[in-house]
């Protein structure tokens, strides 16, 4: 094991001889009227709220300097032990701290009772370095904090500022520490000075793991020390919990691997090591130590000690560590700390790197006592493997499987980018792996709903292996992970949904890769995450009964909540090839003709309720799409209501009120949403008509006023809901007014629908490719094609609300050739079976250069072809094939 010898008997020989291999030792040497160490303590104490500032910033840095003096001559003489060093280092580092604390204070003509500095890490436990940053969180109590002419929050602000300036700002004197405040409570949203309030409330909801770890060494160092204690008080129950978990205790052994990750790749046999942070390192022994004061500290209070050996020495008494393994680790932690020290004082760094050179290197070992460098380098390495393997025996059996599995490193603690966390999700495809580490790491911190709670952050930690690298497996990590965010901060309550995705694996997964397909299905689960339900379940969810007890608020919110699960099963199945994009139309247009068909119902009680009973007969009709059953992923429904009563006119005012009640129920946003938005102006006299039809009135419009594109809106008619004997009367009233229109046709059916393609066209025009429904050779023109022959021959067997029935009518009746009709049927299945995929993943979107890959890949196997690419070739093959055939039928250029 490393030994650490004087260099000689007194300090001022220890010192001169130090000079030769520290260039820092040898220029403190040769500076006049340094104070020695008791001289340097008594400067510091004397600084108050009166003494002017640059005396404050000379006297702390000339302090400092002696100091400095002072204790490497007694360290190198070995007239004090490294750890009496240490504990004098840092009683220098409390004087300063407060005396700068008493001139900030001073500065800013502030009291300062319920101002005070908390001490943590190696301050707070009396283990500084040489040239150690000193790490504090200053905290001030606003029942008791007097701001003065501001307020208690700016006050301490502006006094904490000037504090952190009086110690680090470098000037001709140097400066005195570097002071760190970010182990702070949540330091990216709090303040420098953080109230006891807000900190209280912080440890006690979202306080983690890690951060117990860093309060264990928490001690008061400056300030109002009343004030303090009574807030270190309160932190006890933070900080030692009687009971751990398996999540506390399974975050714990990631903030080993965070650490063992910060050791770098560098091996043992290095003789350049880091004695920090590299493998048998300090940072091993106190984190040997700190892991089992964690777990064991809430029930074994001796272990309560924030002295890294004070509490080695008491895990030994108690009988956790062996006595042999705590004497090593005690022996191995002191002379490791000596070298640390020797390190930092020969050039003044904060360095804990023992240089690679031989001659650098020779400079340590002389001031560490050796003679011989290679004895050094074989001590050095002596005392880290010893270390390094009573380090390795913690968590042992968790570390095996944590490096049995495909992920690297994935810790997400402390206020630093952990670099093999980095380096994994990079391997993972990200490309801003810092920005997803800080979402997580705010995560942890309870900064959304969904992690307010502890066990809400342990499953977390739980999941997010598996769901990083599911993200990883869609080929847009970054994209699947924006959603995820979306998805997860959008929850109202984690613990429920969590528990599902970890007892459920194949689910997260399932809905990494939802979200990273499909924005419009991740916007949909963002907003409404309860929908996971419905796929874990695996079965279809039950209609909700709507009867006349039934109230109309109460059957709308239930039909929505039914509506949006089938509708989001209906989607997710698309979107996953589990339903055929060709049978995507049936499934929704079935769901919309139920909707149809309840909130109908719903809309009848009401207004019985209101008006009394019906004084007739009434039918709903689709049109349309809906008509058509080639409903997607968000279609409008085009409906029309008819009624058939003795005396038409008096009976208007009941339907038009059920009417309007029906479109209540279908399209209102209630706390459950909306159904669909509903267009109606397919009815008789559009916009300017009542929004219920009479029977007689339909008829006679039908026979004496429709346009020729009315009655091609009349094709699509199909009974949805109400009188099925109503439905049958009507549709043999539009398929007679169709055959009327036919018999006395003279041009006009050819010329009106080829008036009415070039007028879409320019009110309309399609936009671009990936357009399916306006543009050239896409899905209006097939529909025009079809609606024309239907109007032209007039017959009733050829007249089908469905394109794509109705396309084979026609060819069979001889209306449309062999080519022909191949070509319109199998691109009318070509561009619905893209458009299905299309509107669940991006909703209207056309771009596909915003289409995610996964996305891309979908629309593919959705037509069965390879590649995007050879897809954007055949749909353009498609629709100029579709284009030539409508331009030529419908009597128009193919310039129109």
């Amino acid at each position: 094991m490393l030994k650490i010898s004087p260099l000689a008997d007194t300090p001022s020989e220890a010192l001169r001889m130090a000079g030769e291999a520290s260039t820092y030792l040898r220029r403190l040497a040769e500076v006049d009227d340094l104070p020695d160490y008791d001289a340097a303590l008594d400067m510091v104490s004397k600084i108050d709220v009166d003494t002017p500032i640059d005396v404050v910033m000379r006297t702390l840095r000339r302090a400092k300097a002696g100091v400095h003096r002072a204790l490497a001559a007694e360290d190198l003489s070995r007239r004090r032990t490294v750890m009496e060093i240490t504990a004098a280092l840092t009683d220098f580092a409390d004087a300063s701290l407060a005396a700068a604390m008493r001139a900030a204070l001073g500065v800013h003509k502030v009291e300062g009772d319920g101002f005070f500095a908390i001490a943590l890490g190696k301050m707070g436990a009396h283990e500084l370095n040489y040239s150690s940053d000193i790490d504090v969180c200053v905290f001030y109590d606003p029942n008791i904090f007097d701001g003065g002419a501001l307020s208690p929050g700016e006050a301490a602000q502006r006094v904490t500022r000037e504090i952190v300036r009086l110690m680090t700002e470098l000037t001709g004197d140097g400066y005195v520490f570097r002071t760190d405040l970010r182990l702070r409570p949540d330091p990216g949203s709090t303040p420098l000075a953080v109230s006891t309030d807000m900190a209280e409330l912080y440890y006690e909801s979202v306080g983690q793991n890690w951060e117990r770890m860093v309060w264990i060494k928490a001690r008061a160092c400056a300030g109002d020390m009343a004030t303090a204690q009574s807030f270190l008080e309160g932190m006890k129950p933070f900080v030692w919990r009687r009971n751990l978990d398996y999540w506390a205790i399974g975050d714990i052994q990631a903030i080993k691997r965070m650490i063992n990750a910060k050791a770098g790749s560098d091996g043992l046999e290095n003789v350049s090591p880091n004695i920090k942070l590299g493998p048998g390192g300090i940072r091993e022994i106190e984190f040997f130590v700190q892991t089992q004061q964690l777990i064991l500290g809430g029930r074994h209070t001796d272990l309560r000690d924030h002295t890294t050996l004070g509490a080695l020495k008491a895990l030994a008494e108690i009988g956790i560590v062996e006595q042999s393994t705590a004497d090593n680790l005690r022996a191995a932690y002191v002379v490791l700390r000596d070298l640390e020290h020797r390190l930092q004082m020969r050039t003044d760094a904060q360095t804990h790197t023992v240089p690679e050179s031989d001659g650098a290197r020779a400079d340590i070992a002389t001031l560490c006592g050796y003679s011989d460098l290679a004895t050094f380098d074989a001590d050095v390495l002596a005392t880290r493997r010893m270390v390094h393997e009573a380090y390795l025996a913690l968590f042992a059996e968790e570390d095996r499987r944590a490096a049995e599995s495909r992920l690297g490193n994935l810790v997400f603690t402390g206020v630093d980018d952990d670099p093999g966390t980095v380096n994994t999700l990079i391997g993972l495809g990200f490309s801003d792996a810092s920005g997803a580490i800080d979402t997580i790491r705010n995560w942890h911190r309870g900064g959304v709903p969904a992690t307010r709670t502890a066990r809400g952050r342990e499953l977390l930690t739980a999941i997010l292996p598996q769901m990083l690298e599911a993200m990883g497996q869609t080929g847009e990590p970054d994209e699947a992970f924006r959603w995820f965010s979306r998805f997860f901060e959008g929850l109202s309550s984690g613990v429920q949904t969590l528990s599902m995705l970890l007892a459920e694996p194949a689910l997260l997964e399932d809905l990494v890769a939802t979200l990273a397909l499909a924005p419009r299905l991740a916007a949909i689960l963002s907003r409404r995450p309860d929908l996971l339900e419905a796929l874990v379940s695996g079965q279809a969810p039950e209609p909700p009964p709507i009867s006349d007890k039934t109230s109309f608020d109460t059957a709308m919110d239930d039909w929505r909540r039914y509506q949006r699960e089938q509708s989001f099963l209906i989607g997710h199945r698309l979107l996953h090839g589990r339903i055929a994009a060709s049978e995507a139309a049936r499934h929704w247009s079935r769901l919309a003709d139920q909707s149809l068909i309840q909130m109908s119902e719903a809309a009848l009680h009401e207004t019985q309720r209101q008006k009394g009973e019906a004084p007739g007969r009434y039918a709903v009709f689709a049109m349309g799409k809906l008509g058509g059953a080639e409903m997607t992923a968000g279609s409008d429904l085009d409906i029309i209501l008819i009624y058939d009563a003795e005396d038409p006119g008096a009976a208007g005012s009941w339907f038009t009120r059920l009417t309007q009640r029906l479109i209540t129920a279908l399209s209102a946003p209630t706390a459950e949403g909306a159904l669909y938005e509903v267009d109606m102006r397919l009815r008789p006299s559009g916009r300017g008509g009542p929004v219920a039809v009479s029977l007689p009135a339909f008829g006679d419009y039908q026979r004496t006023e429709a346009w020729t594109w009315e009655h091609m809106a009349m094709t699509r008619l199909r009974f949805v809901a109400g009188d099925a004997a109503l439905g049958a009367e009507v549709i043999e009233i539009a398929r007679a007014a169709i055959a009327e229109r036919a018999a006395r046709n003279t041009g006009a059916i050819g010329n009106d629908v080829s008036d009415m393609r070039r007028r879409l066209h320019t009110e309309k025009p399609g936009q671009g490719l990936w357009d399916m429904k306006m543009t050239k050779g896409g899905l209006v023109d097939i529909e025009f094609v079809a609606q024309q022959e239907q109007l032209l021959c007039g017959d009733n067997d050829l007249i089908h609300s469905n394109t794509e029935t109705a396309l084979a009518a026609l060819h069979k009746a001889g209306r449309l050739g062999d080519k022909d009709w191949k070509i319109l049927s199998e691109g009318l299945g070509f561009l619905q079976a893209i458009q299905q995929v299309q509107r669940i993943a991006v909703g209207e979107g056309l771009d596909p250069k915003q289409f995610p890959e996964g996305l891309k890949d979908r629309l593919c196997r959705a037509v069965q072809i390879d590649a995007f690419e050879a897809l954007e070739r055949e749909l353009s093959v498609r629709k100029a094939a579709i284009s030539a055939i409508s331009s030529k039928k419908l009597q128009m250029d193919a310039t129109d």
